[in-house]
């Protein structure tokens, strides 16, 4: 087991009931959505067997940044929610706190299996291609190590992590997703994603969130 593994591994957590969404086509109630808590109470995951993205992450905020992402659009109608992630085969939706995830749930689930019975696009092709950036060996080796053990462990959370830039010895990342507000997001970057990538790249000395 990894260190970032031993830190922060939630294996096998437990799914909540997802309420019977109501209003749907004929035959959308029968697509799959689990709904898995993360350690934000803020937050949940919306899984599904069907890949939205081919890889990487996109997350959106309000509905103007997701004019690329009809499925960001779709959920970000939903009132109370403030923010949405879209990964390969899950969605991490976070809700205001003062709100409750029973007066939410059904509408996420629809709006999520709405989408996919009608073939949608999560995140328009426009937003998939981006521009390659040209990177320094250590960059390289800091993205291996982030796309190889740190993003998937966030990832069983519900969150993600955005490289953001490396200078003077410090990694600059952006916890995104259930970790953008998540109660134990410092615990997770000091004492998981810091401690691994010191330990595995001399050249880096810290890491710092952006």
């Amino acid at each position: 087991m990894s260190l970032l593994s031993a830190v922060f591994g939630r294996k096998n957590a437990s799914k909540e009931a997802a309420p019977v969404p109501v209003d749907l086509p004929d035959g959308a109630e029968e697509i799959e959505v689990s709904i898995v808590p993360t350690p934000n109470p803020d937050a949940r995951m919306l899984k599904v067997t069907e890949t939205l993205v081919p890889s990487g992450t996109f997350e959106y905020a309000d509905p103007a940044q997701a004019q690329g992402s009809p499925l960001a659009q779709r959920l970000l109608a939903v009132q109370g929610v403030e923010l949405v992630l879209i990964a390969k085969r899950f969605v991490t939706v976070r809700k205001k706190p003062e709100l409750q995830w029973e007066d939410l749930l059904p509408a996420l689930v629809a709006q999520v299996q709405e989408s996919l019975f009608y073939g949608e696009m999560a995140v328009l092709e426009s937003e998939l291609t981006g521009r390659p950036h040209q990177r320094t060996a250590i960059e390289q080796k800091i993205l291996q190590l982030l796309d190889e053990e740190i993003r998937p462990a966030i990832a069983q959370d519900g969150g993600d992590c955005t490289f953001e830039g490396f200078e003077d010895g410090i990694v600059k990342l952006r916890l995104i997703g259930a970790c953008g507000t998540c109660p134990s997001s410092v615990t997770t970057l000091k004492m998981g994603i810091e401690r691994l990538m010191v330990e595995e790249i001399p050249e880096v000395k810290g890491v710092e969130s952006v």
